[in-house]
């Protein structure tokens, strides 16, 4: 006696899609945290390497990296000599101390290495070696890789070839439009100063209201108000300082358009973004934190300690 196999029918098939698709919908959303909550682990550990490479460096030299040598800026004809135009970033010089040796090896430090040059001065120009050169280091894994590399062909303040952005920008008070930031770093010429300088920085010695509450570096998103805005790693460009007490932290320039302007920071994590403390530490830094705190925490002035924030 021959007997019929039983198959499910097209209502038992639809109860279990049902089920499946409302357990995929519960379960996406802890997946997805997870995913983010590694990323951010892995900006955290990209900024302590960061923090490492700079205090390894200022073992050597007692000052941190310069934020850029002889960049081509608005005020670059008061400081830099005529053709001596280098647009070199801190970058480049934190990489013997991030594993980057080989690379740095192959730069030579007597060119330039971006073509950037407002006024002219003459000297710019690239090295191949670094042009869509990206350091996983330097970029945050929750980056969308928005319009990286880059090139601006057009010959001014923003020129560039082929340069890959990066999410850790350097510290500075103001614009480069201020001369207290825009010329060469020195440690007397402005109380409120920040590490980071043109062609020096700070040491150790400079910051009087403590490293741990001294920023160094912060995050800086790849998509602005426009696609010329770095920070890029191989070259200085305009919009190469980070400047978080005007321009603030994951603040839309121009709303309900979501991007900051050019020297703002943030990032792609919600709230807020990581940023490193002259003492190595890595913070994250809430987004609503008043720009009082945030400019007392971008000075070196013994005037502005803060608490805990």
């Amino acid at each position: 006696m021959s007997t019929k196999s039983r198959g499910f029918t097209l209502i038992e098939l639809l109860v279990v899609i049902a089920i499946i698709a409302v357990l995929i919908a519960l379960l996406l959303p802890a997946v997805q945290q997870a995913r983010e909550a590694a990323r951010r682990s892995q900006c955290k550990n990209n900024l302590k390497q960061i923090g490492l490479a700079q205090h390894n460096y200022h073992d050597t030299f007692k000052m941190f990296t310069p934020s850029t040598v002889n960049p081509g800026s608005n005020l670059s004809s008061s400081f830099v000599p005529a053709g001596r135009i280098r647009n070199h970033t801190g970058y480049l010089y934190m990489l013997p101390h991030m594993d980057g040796v080989p690379l740095f090896k192959k730069i030579d430090f007597n060119l330039a290495t971006g073509k950037a040059d407002w006024l002219a001065v003459g000297g710019g120009g690239d090295q191949v070696v670094l042009q869509n050169t990206r350091l996983a280091a330097f970029v945050c894994p929750t980056e969308s890789g928005y319009d990286s590399p880059h090139t601006y062909a057009t010959q001014n303040m923003y020129t560039i070839t082929r340069g890959q952005r990066v999410s850790y920008g350097f510290v500075h008070e103001t614009t480069e439009y201020d001369g207290n930031a825009g010329r060469i770093w020195t440690a007397n010429r402005n109380a409120n100063r920040s590490v980071f300088g043109i062609n020096a920085s700070a040491g150790t010695a400079h910051i009087k209201d403590g490293t741990s509450s001294t920023f160094m570096m912060i995050e800086t998103p790849f998509e602005k108000q426009n696609v010329a805005y770095g920070p890029f790693l191989a070259a200085y460009t305009h919009t190469h300082f980070i400047i978080p007490t005007t321009y603030g932290i994951n603040k839309p320039w121009t709303p309900p358009n979501p991007r900051p302007y050019a020297w703002g920071a943030g990032s792609q994590h919600t709230g807020g973004c990581h940023a490193v403390m002259a003492d190595g530490a890595v913070r994250f830094i809430n987004q609503t934190l008043h720009p009082t705190v945030v400019a007392a925490l971008v000075s070196i002035s013994q005037n502005d300690r803060v608490g805990e924030f």
